[in-house]
């Protein structure tokens, strides 16, 4: 998690120190129209030798981060040195005397919180300065023979270092030495400051993260412990129908392979996100929670249901859907809430809206996770015995339910178990396979205690 975050760091940097390079831009135009309007007074000529070397900068690296993104780690390393680039362009051809913008780089480069950015950056920007000096005298940019006749603290030097007067004499030497690194022993006097100011920062963001990770996981233990309950809940109830605690796993995990079928299509791309297929498979074993409301012995008549019987077994949605209001209305993720809602109280529509119920609602008025939900539970109680029934078979079960596709199914969830049916049979034979494994190893440790 702490490289994802400083991840998102660097690349919320990456857009900002872009944004500063654009605005750098900017405020070079602005003083160029100043200029010519003759409010300030620098020579023309300077402004078109530095739009030549800003230009071609700065469209590079606009360049770079159009066609790689600002998430590469190399990204910040591109706009830093288009920074240091930048900034001394400016400071060459309009703002010799102004030491305070070469700082700017180092500014931007602390961003990143990182000190090892921060002394490259100052290297770089140190290497520009002493090469942008002998270049803007070769240019004739600055005139290094007046630093020579009319700055005191040259002949102060002289006076001090006589052996060194042919040096100081250079030019080129003589702003190396009293213009390019004082300069860069400012930056180096900046650069401990910044270095501090990062340290802390990311000592607290360390500890906030720390902090988080402890908080996600006692979060994440905590649905751990309300996912059991509810399997629990759910498992008593459909116990009192004679149904085993299988019937909550199987339609959970057969919601969860629908859902990832139909992702995989692209299908619903609007309302099926990652998150709403997780919630769903959550909220599956809550479906038939309206059942506890209803009697014993309709729930476990062997026989038909009568009409009058079979009326009261259908409002078990309505006291699903009234029931979840009170179980699960204080669970502050409102979204799992309305899906198992929508679950308990619409998973025995129809598509057709031909005899479902309770609203006898159809098609797409339908919540979707309901429409999931009515093929999920459909399939696993074909495939599974029950007090009034043996288990089908897969092929029967499979003709069973394309004589429903479009009629008591949607077409478009039902088809993403049709066309994937061989893949849902190896899972529902692993399936059983591990039940009776399981079963005969709890008849053999029976056998054992008698």
């Amino acid at each position: 998690m702490t490289d994802y975050l400083y991840n998102k760091t660097d690349e919320a940097s990456n857009k900002f120190n872009l944004k500063s390079l654009l605005f750098i831009t900017v405020i070079f135009v602005f003083i160029w129209v100043m200029n010519l309007l003759g409010i300030f007074i620098n020579d023309v000529q300077l402004f078109w030798k530095a739009a030549i070397f800003m230009g071609p900068i700065i469209l590079a690296v606009c360049i770079y981060f159009k066609i790689a993104g600002y998430g590469r780690p190399e990204g910040k390393y591109v706009v830093l040195v288009g920074l240091v680039l930048a900034i001394n362009v400016c400071y060459v051809f309009l703002t010799y005397h102004i030491t305070l913008v070469l700082l700017f780089p180092l500014i931007f480069a602390a961003l990143y919180r990182r000190r090892r950015i921060l002394l490259i950056t100052y290297a770089i920007n140190v290497l520009g300065v002493f090469i942008s000096t002998p270049l803007s005298y070769n240019l004739g940019l600055c005139d290094a023979n007046a630093v020579l006749t009319t700055t005191s603290t040259v002949a102060d030097f002289i006076e001090k270092f006589p052996t060194l007067e042919p040096i100081v004499e250079t030019p080129v030497l003589n702003l190396e030495l009293f213009y390019a690194l004082p300069r860069s022993l400012i930056m180096l006097g900046a650069v401990p400051l910044l270095m501090h100011i990062t340290v802390v920062i990311d000592n607290q963001t360390k500890k906030l993260l720390e902090t988080q990770e402890k908080n996600l996981k006692l979060s994440q233990q905590q649905q751990e412990t309300q996912q059991k309950i509810i399997f629990s809940l759910s498992n008593i109830i459909e116990s009192r129908d004679q149904i085993t605690g299988d019937h909550i796993h199987n339609t959970s995990e057969y919601v969860a392979f629908l859902t990832s079928k139909l992702m995989e299509k692209g299908e619903f791309k609007d309302i099926l996100t990652p998150e709403y297929a997780d919630l769903s498979v959550k909220a599956a074993p809550l479906h038939d929670v309206g059942k506890i409301e209803v009697s014993d012995t309709i729930l476990c008549k062997p026989g038909r249901l009568t009409p009058e019987e079979f009326e009261k077994v259908k409002v078990h949605t309505i006291y699903g859907k009234d029931i979840m209001g009170e179980i699960v209305g204080d669970i502050e993720d409102t979204e799992y809430l309305d899906i198992a809602t929508e679950m308990a109280y619409s998973h025995h529509e129809r598509y057709d809206g031909k005899g479902g119920y309770p609203l006898g609602i159809k098609g797409e008025e339908i919540p979707l996770c309901a429409r999931i939900m009515a093929v999920a539970d459909v399939l696993d109680a074909l495939l599974s015995k029950r007090h009034y029934k043996e288990a089908y078979s897969l092929e029967k079960t499979k003709q069973i339910m394309q004589d429903e596709y479009g009629k008591q199914f949607d077409p478009v969830v039902l088809s993403a178990l049709l066309d994937n049916w061989d893949e849902f049979c190896e899972l529902y034979n692993s399936k059983k396979k591990a039940s009776e494994t399981a079963e005969t190893g709890a008849e053999t440790t029976a056998e054992k205690k008698e």
